[in-house]
């Protein structure tokens, strides 16, 4: 092997590195920087204008690299190991819980539209932007309900 070759078998996406970060400062900046994005996941479930997954993803990555014990505790969690389990081995999410995210955004629009007093343009802007995100959403590979659990990644 050449010794000036660079090795590219950890080279990540856009262009990071996919190795735990070594320096304290920046570990604790990604593990904040994972705190947030949980957080911002969880309110994403409730609020249909704030996606979950692409939160979870980049929690996952922050966890990575600020804290394998927290990325374990992520990819173990009831309510978002599976998904993300989903995401790494293919690449979607399954049917019923795209189609749950549908729904929920459409009743929570739904009830907005007829319980508040926007003005209309607000409203205008509302209908774009929760198209944008439905059309986010529709465009997710979609998994088969019956397709198996994929096998746990990390140690359980």
């Amino acid at each position: 092997m050449d010794p000036n070759a660079e090795d590219t078998s950890r080279a990540g996406i856009a262009g990071f590195e996919l190795r735990p970060a070594t320096d304290p400062l920046s570990s604790f900046l990604y593990v904040c920087g994972g705190w947030i994005c949980v957080g911002l996941a969880v309110i994403g479930a409730v609020l249909p204008l704030l996606p979950t997954t692409p939160f979870l993803l980049l929690a996952s990555f922050c966890f990575y690299k600020g804290s394998p014990r927290l990325h374990a505790w992520l990819h173990r969690s009831k309510w978002f190991g599976p998904t993300l389990d989903d995401w790494h081995h293919y690449h979607g999410i399954r049917k019923t819980v795209k189609y749950r995210a549908v729904a929920m955004v459409a009743a929570v629009v739904s009830v907005s539209f007829v319980l508040s007093s926007l003005a209309g343009w607000l409203r205008m802007l509302l209908f774009i932007l929760v198209g944008i995100g439905l059309f986010v959403i529709w465009r997710i590979p979609t998994l088969p309900d019956d397709v198996p659990r994929p096998p746990r990644t990390l140690a359980e």
